[in-house]
């Protein structure tokens, strides 16, 4: 397990000159002729106090020694399994998460950067790459640019956030609440950390068998609020993906409707092939080929319901904010569920729950909605 990362490219420079000078500046401030506050060399940002409350305890399994594992918006993608280590001096995104990305290779400087101290262990760096990292939601969100090692070796995690960007954004920590708040032009932001995804990580961090997290990389999910994190299911170990034991080949259903297509096996013995290729073709109208062939099913057969406490009221969120994208893969959406009366237009003026989108493996958005603290509200039922 990573308890502490040294080295990188710091304000404390690379040769010892510059070291010494670094721990001098703090030792002897005035002998050295530097002011301890130099605030007013630059333009002074007025925020407002960043307080911790009681109240904000809800919501966290304690006791607890978990680590402060988050969601953060870097260059356009949401991340996850994202780590804040105040005893990193550098930030540091592993490889396998660099390459989902799809940078350009040309903006990675692969100068050779001293090695960084994985606990003692030394570990060389791929290279670095400056990304712009973002907190919070709109409009309580502060970005900034951070300069990311790129490391190639087994971990929990995609990202870890080290003191450059968390004294940057001006970040208060408190580990008991697993919040994290910073100042921005439009009031605190915050950013909850999810329990969840921390003892997960965890746990994976202390199998010796395999640190790979499959499907679980570059998961794209809808950025933390203020109020605490969206509910994820990918964060719970993921299931490896199976894969075919044979060869498949493509077997047409309706030659009036050549894209009605089926994958059988390669291995079937030439009269069972073609029994059950029959068998596929007498009984395509079972498949569903577009949401048209799914009128649903009557609520006197079998509905859903949540069971929501009545002690509980709906959690009105803030409005958000998304780009061209989204909102243009929303609409598109939303106009499909409602021609095939998947859904209907409900007006609620007292609460909003936000969509959330989240990018697909294979392209495309999927839309899901952000129900705050919905598992709180709906009891388990022992005989539903």
């Amino acid at each position: 397990m990573i308890s502490t990362i040294s080295g990188g490219p710091t304000i404390a420079g690379m040769s010892n000159y510059s070291m010494k000078q670094y721990v001098r500046a703090a030792k002897f401030p005035r002998v050295l002729g530097i002011e301890v506050n130099r605030h007013h060399e630059t333009p002074k940002v007025h925020w407002e106090p960043i307080t911790f409350c009681e109240e904000e305890e809800e919501g966290i399994l304690y006791p607890h020694d978990d680590p402060m594992i988050i969601r953060a918006e870097i260059a356009d993608y949401d991340v996850g399994r994202v780590l804040i280590d105040t005893g990193s001096s550098v930030s540091v995104i592993f490889a396998e998460a660099f390459r989902e990305k799809g940078i350009n290779d040309s903006q990675v400087n692969r100068q050779l950067t001293p090695p960084l101290s994985f606990s003692g262990d030394l570990v060389q760096p791929v290279g670095s790459v400056k990304l712009p990292i973002t907190f919070g939601t709109a409009p309580r969100k502060t970005t900034v640019y951070d300069h990311f090692l790129i490391v190639d070796c087994p971990t929990a995690y995609n990202v870890i956030v080290g003191r450059t960007a968390l004294t940057r954004i001006k970040a208060h920590l408190s580990p008991h609440m697993l919040l994290m708040k910073f100042p921005t032009p439009n009031g605190t932001g915050a950013v909850r950390g999810n329990q969840l995804s921390a003892r997960t990580c965890y746990a994976t961090a202390l199998k010796s068998t395999s640190f790979k997290l499959p499907d679980e990389t570059m998961s794209v999910q809808g950025v933390l609020n203020g109020t605490g994190p969206v509910d994820d299911p990918r964060d719970e170990s993921p299931t490896p993906h199976t894969q075919p034991v044979e060869e498949l080949e493509t077997i047409t259903l309706s030659e009036e409707q050549p894209d009605r297509q089926v994958r059988i096996g390669t291995r079937l013995a030439p009269t069972l092939r073609t029994q059950f290729i029959n068998f596929l073709r007498n009984h395509s109208e079972v498949f569903t080929w577009s949401y048209e062939d799914m009128p649903g099913i009557a609520p006197e057969v079998i509905s859903h319901k949540l069971s929501v406490s009545p002690s509980y009221k709906p959690v009105r969120q803030k409005r958000r904010s998304y780009d061209t994208e989204r909102y243009e893969a929303m609409r598109k959406e939303v106009d499909k569920l409602q021609t095939i009366s998947f859904i209907r237009e409900a007006t609620y003026p007292v609460w909003l729950a936000n969509s959330m989108m989240v990018r697909k493996a294979i392209g495309g958005w999927r839309m899901c909605q952000d129900y705050t603290d919905l598992n709180k509200a709906c009891p388990n039922d022992s005989f539903p």
